[in-house]
């Protein structure tokens, strides 16, 4: 390989390796404003897109990678239910009035441990968190967790990868 193609490969090798580094290393992601992203976004005919709240952090569209906003959620009755991992909540957002967009952010629980998936059965609540996954319940419908309910199921899992994603 002569010099000059040496010199080409390696300066495209710095700019890949610079790029990599600004993307994982300093979470550097495209910017989209809140106001401007659903904009872009072409519907049928007939069809409509809409946020169904804000102010939770973050963006409203969810990247890989580390993001200050929701994650995962569960729509349960009026009630979606959204995992903010960076906040290690997990907010109940009720529309009472059925309009499409919630009337409330409600901490739902709070004090986990980066808190991603959520499901629901049998009358419990499962959070999948970095390392565990735990359960517990709302029996009197409050829109808030019984901590005194909450049971861990795993305590052990790898902390590494996405085990619990």
């Amino acid at each position: 390989m002569d010099k000059r193609a040496f010199a080409a490969v390696a300066v495209v090798a710095i700019v890949l390796l610079t790029i990599a580094v600004a993307y994982r290393g300093l979470g550097v992601r495209p910017s989209i404003r809140d106001e401007d992203s659903l904009s872009h976004i072409k519907l049928p005919d007939g069809f409509r897109i809409a946020a169904f709240t804000t102010g939770l952090g973050g963006s409203t569209i969810s990247r890989p990678g580390t993001n200050p906003g929701p994650r995962m959620l569960l729509q349960k009755g009026d009630v979606v239910y959204v995992t903010v991992p960076a906040q290690g909540s997990v907010m109940a957002l009720p529309d009472e009035n059925n309009d499409g967009q919630a009337d409330r952010a409600v901490t739902f629980i709070d004090s986990l441990d980066y808190p991603h998936g959520i499901d629901f059965s049998d009358g419990w609540f499962y959070i999948a968190e970095k390392g565990k996954v735990i359960r517990f319940r709302d029996d009197d419908g409050n829109l808030v967790a019984d901590k005194n309910s909450t049971e861990v199921l795993i305590n052990d899992l790898p902390l590494c990868g996405h085990v619990t994603r």
